[in-house]
């Protein structure tokens, strides 16, 4: 079992978030049409909705925005 995902640098966990995170922006930015993704993340954070590793993935990449590949 990988602890850390070689493209990401995460753990398995949180890679398999970070995915779905961005896929999801995908499906927003198709939607909402011209979207950053600082307001995307900002957008994913404030919904109740949210899961708690999906909410800290996103706190994570609004603080690193560099690591959004």
């Amino acid at each position: 079992m990988k602890i850390v995902d070689t493209i990401t640098g995460l753990c398995a966990n949180h890679a398999e978030v970070y995915r779905r995170v961005k896929d999801t922006y995908s499906l927003w930015f198709a939607a909402y049409g011209n979207l950053t993704t600082r307001d995307f993340l900002k957008r994913l954070i404030a919904l109740p909705e949210t899961g708690q590793l999906a909410r800290e993935m996103a706190e994570f990449l609004v603080r690193n925005p560099e690591r959004w590949k």
